[in-house]
């Protein structure tokens, strides 16, 4: 009788991990595109990774150095899992402010970036999802 409690046990604890591991994805799936943003995505070419918050990132090389940004919204397509912001450079920077249209994948897990300066595409990036961390 013991060695059945014992199985019965482990398989409710089986289940539930299970149960747990599956309602994270569906949370990521339904979420907004200025929500599904927010977290830690790591570069899929092995370079710079971004921790977003509401309204800023960081963005951290692959040597360590950190740069910190703001951006707002211009625009978000809930239907196209696509949204593109104004990121604001700090001063010293050449360039001092871009444009990024982002298309998410539909599970929200991947993500590929444009980032346009004036108008002029220059380059596109794809990243993964890694965690809900906003900063490094």
């Amino acid at each position: 009788m013991g060695r059945n409690k014992i199985l019965i046990f482990m398989l409710v604890m089986a289940g539930a991990i299970w149960l747990s591991g599956c309602s994270a994805v569906a949370q990521r799936d339904s979420l907004k595109v200025d929500k599904a943003l927010i977290g830690h995505w790591v570069n899929t070419n092995g370079s710079s990774d971004y921790y977003f918050s509401d309204t800023g990132f960081t963005k951290v090389e692959k040597d360590g150095s950190t740069t910190n940004m703001t951006y707002i919204v211009v625009k978000s397509n809930d239907n196209e899992n696509t949204i593109t912001i104004r990121v604001s450079k700090p001063a010293g920077i050449l360039q001092d402010e871009d444009t990024r249209d982002i298309k998410f994948s539909a599970d929200k897990k991947t993500m590929t970036e444009t980032v346009n300066i004036l108008g002029i595409k220059t380059s596109e990036n794809s990243y993964s999802y890694a965690d809900s961390k906003t900063t490094p």
